[in-house]
């Protein structure tokens, strides 16, 4: 048995797609005719596969959020090989049956600004996912949280801050939420305050750091229930992750916006027709949420 391991703070990010076990509903033995065989394999595009797509449209997402351009920083020459080592940021993430595991590692020895970018694209992934999954019909709720964690040899990160996004996935998020926890406020607010979170950490780093927690705060909002929510339909979110976009592109965001609102709708008047009082009560919460927002895209439905 291996008895070394290594604990470190970790953001991580706990997803449950929603309603896929009621895919599968019907379905005990192997298909004996067509129709059979066609249901399986419907059953496994909506489910099985549809999990792989949300993973790899995450990693996407990840990956364009946290590629700063350096337009938006005034980096002298002699500085570009310190910029771009200071924006690297690393996601790693883990899969088990319909939930998936998001994190990255708030340990660098060198700059910590890697780690604030990785914290960056992991909630702007989860925003932007979460509007794709819910015009695709399928939602997901989610935790995020800070805390100490370890990785297992499975690639999985486990510990206190694992449990504590589970937990708010779990037991708090209730409807399709994205759910943040107070130890990731404390961090932004911490680095929002240029607090060093390492000896002898350069002025750039801890700027950067500043700059990227700013932004993070800002796509945080409070639900009617007094959560903390990631405001992925908040001005601010939209003005930070829309800004480099083509107008052909910014066309297709509020394709996806009026897909995403008319299926909560539905479900919403679905629920209220079925007077199921826990599911109508959770998709008017989201329901209420989308027609709150004051936005270019609300404005639009």
């Amino acid at each position: 048995m291996k008895k070394d391991f290594n604990y470190w703070y970790y953001l991580v990010a706990f997803i449950d797609i929603l309603g896929q076990k009621e895919a599968f509903q019907g379905i005990n033995d192997l298909p004996k005719n067509e129709d059979e065989k066609e249901k399986l394999i419907r059953a496994h595009s909506h489910t099985a596969l549809f999990v792989e797509e949300l993973r790899g449209g995450f990693d996407d997402y990840f990956n364009a959020y946290t590629e700063i351009k350096e337009s938006e920083f005034k980096v002298p020459e002699e500085k570009k090989e310190q910029f771009d080592e200071m924006r690297k940021s690393i996601l790693k993430h883990a899969r088990f049956s319909d939930c998936l595991q998001f994190f990255v590692p708030l340990e660098n020895k060198k700059y910590h600004s890697p780690c604030a970018n990785g914290v960056f694209g992991i909630l702007g992934a989860c925003g932007g996912m979460l509007l794709w999954s819910l015009a695709r019909g399928k939602p997901f709720r989610a935790g995020i949280d800070v805390g100490i964690a370890t990785e297992l040899s499975s690639g999985e990160v486990y510990g206190p801050g694992f449990f504590n996004a589970y937990t708010l996935e779990s037991k708090i998020a209730q409807y399709p939420r994205i759910v943040i926890g107070n130890h990731l406020i404390n961090y932004l607010v911490n680095l929002s305050h240029k607090n060093p979170q390492l000896p002898n950490q350069t002025k750039e780093d801890v700027e950067l750091c500043n700059i990227i927690a700013d932004s993070c705060l800002k796509m945080i909002g409070q639900d009617l229930d007094g959560q903390y929510i990631l405001d992925y339909l908040g001005d601010k979110f939209f003005e930070i992750f829309t800004k480099h976009l083509s107008n052909e592109e910014k066309g297709l965001n509020s394709k996806v916006f009026k897909l995403a609102f008319d299926f909560v709708e539905s479900e919403y008047n679905k629920q209220k027709e079925n007077r199921d009082q826990k599911l109508a009560f959770r998709y008017f919460m989201l329901y209420s949420y989308f027609k709150s927002k004051n936005t270019t895209l609300t404005q639009s439905t």
